[in-house]
């Protein structure tokens, strides 16, 4: 077995505290202000929120859209699969989701990598430019998270 290496502080010399990665399964980079202006929204429903997480948590790597119909979708979430198509319109609509390919007349979908995004920040930078920003009512992109340190 190989030695355990420490990070050490090239200021003080001190060994940095190190705590190992235990998270389980994908991570995503989420812009917290735009998740916040969309929960605290007025003009989304709470299933509509839901289903804003639901897609944060379930979008592929990418730009990639979900392989996923809104009857796969609607017995995943418990919904009818009215409601999860009627909710994927209204927030394509407000460009939160977007399409990205189809099965059959069926539009396939992904968060708006200006919400959420799975790959590193070149990737990212590159997605938002194929896009829109998303029209979450209230939210102004030039002003400071409300919770933000000023």
């Amino acid at each position: 077995m190989g030695a355990v290496r420490k990070l050490i502080d090239a200021d003080t010399g001190e060994p940095i505290p190190y705590a190992p990665y235990a998270f389980s399964g994908r991570h995503t980079q989420v812009d917290k202000a735009r998740v916040e202006a969309i929960s605290e929204s007025r003009a989304f429903t709470p299933s509509q929120k839901f289903l804003v997480l639901w897609w944060i948590g379930v979008s592929p790597e990418g730009m990639e859209p979900l392989r996923a119909t809104g009857a796969d979708i609607a017995k995943r979430v418990g919904m009818s699969t009215d409601a999860v198509g009627k909710i994927n319109r209204k927030l394509t609509k407000h460009r939160i989701l977007i399409v990205r390919g189809r099965i059959g007349s069926y539009n396939l979908y992904r968060i708006s990598p200006y919400i959420a995004f799975h790959g590193t920040g070149i990737e990212q930078r590159k997605a938002v430019k194929t896009c829109n920003p998303p029209d979450i009512p209230g939210f102004d992109d030039n002003l400071p998270a409300r919770w933000e340190v000023q």
